[in-house]
């Protein structure tokens, strides 16, 4: 039986599963960054709270994505004013929680030199509604006790203090896998079929 050629078929076959294989790359690629920024989003609140206790003292929760984003979703496009204040004033960076405790120390610094921010325009100062307990991006009496939130849906069930830990990356792995899979398949059965049409 003749070794099989490269013949034009077996050409576009293999440009083919050149085309997959990139898009599945590429799609992983992405998937990964982002389970990465979700982590690191995951990695803020408590590294928030450990630099309240340290800058502030006394204890603190770990609170939720609300403390610096308009809702429980978070994303550098919804930074509430507290979170723009850490951001724009004290060097605080999406991806890098490592940052937060260099944000406190300035927020805190301003405090103690006499330049106290008030992120809500409330009349109270951020450092003060923070060691309260109360919101310092929700101005008046709809911040108070609002830092860590009680939030309790249905017959008692309420929301952890500490984000759940991200599976994204697994996702993107099982995307991986299923795209060598059907990559390898593929390349199979059309190496198959130019074996027997150069057998006879």
């Amino acid at each position: 039986m003749p070794a099989p050629s490269m013949t034009p078929t077996r050409l576009k076959s293999r440009a083919r599963s050149a085309r997959l294989c990139s898009v599945v790359s590429l799609a992983l690629i992405a998937t990964l960054g982002f389970a990465r920024a979700a982590r690191a989003s995951s990695d803020y609140p408590p590294a928030l709270q450990a630099a309240l206790e340290k800058e502030l003292g006394g204890t603190f929760c770990t609170p939720l994505c609300t403390a610096c984003h308009n809702t429980t979703q978070g994303g550098p496009e919804n930074i509430n004013v507290f979170g723009r204040t850490l951001e724009e004033k004290y060097g605080l960076l999406p991806g890098n929680p490592a940052l937060v405790d260099i944000a406190i120390q300035g927020l805190k610094s301003s405090y103690d030199a006499g330049n106290p921010d008030d992120s809500d325009g409330d009349g109270a100062f951020d450092v003060d509604e923070l060691k309260k307990g109360d919101s310092p991006s929700l101005p008046g009496a709809a911040g108070t006790d609002q830092f860590c939130p009680d939030i309790a849906y249905g017959c008692g069930a309420r929301i952890a203090t500490r984000p759940p830990a991200d599976r994204i990356s697994l996702f993107g792995f099982g995307v991986l896998g299923f795209g060598l899979i059907a990559l390898r398949r593929k390349r199979s059965r059309a190496f198959r079929l130019l074996t027997k049409r150069t057998s006879f």
